[in-house]
């Protein structure tokens, strides 16, 4: 289930990453690690952009933004799966509802992502959602999905 996100979903995808790398996959390096949740949440602007918390059975499976940073295009960002529940397909179902979510909206014509080159899952489910790589962002591989 996908629900608008609050900060206290945010402090709890927090406790998530292991340490600065895997925290650097989440959130680029325009986040330092360690950061309070309240200024992380004011920086991502998690009131003003689309912010997400996906459910299952009651537990948060994956925290994301997913908003408009261009004119007909959602982007998807600050992704994060539950480590407990990783290479289950959750992230998958999550990726699938952001998706949806954005399909819903009549003017998307698109839907962009950045990933890091060495994150492999999330390049390959990308791919599989049928993602295409178009060009490189600051050390990140730029991905792009046109409505059918």
């Amino acid at each position: 289930m996908l629900k608008k996100a609050e900060l206290n979903e945010l402090k709890v995808a927090l406790t998530w990453p292991e340490n600065a790398a895997e925290f650097r996959l989440w959130f680029g390096d325009k986040v330092r690690y360690g950061s309070p949740a309240d200024a992380i949440w004011q920086q991502i602007k998690g009131n003003e952009r689309g912010t997400f918390a996906f459910y299952q059975n009651e537990e948060l499976i994956g925290f994301a933004q997913a908003y408009e940073k261009v004119e007909n295009g959602i982007h998807i960002a600050c992704l994060i799966v539950n480590p407990k529940v990783r290479g289950k397909g959750l992230g998958r179902l999550f990726v699938k509802a952001l998706m949806e979510n954005a399909w819903a909206q009549e003017q998307v014509r698109f839907i962009t992502l950045n990933v890091y080159p060495e994150n492999t899952p999330a390049r390959s489910l990308y791919k599989d959602l049928r993602f295409q790589e178009v060009g490189e962002n600051n050390g990140m591989v730029s991905m792009q999905l046109e409505r059918d």
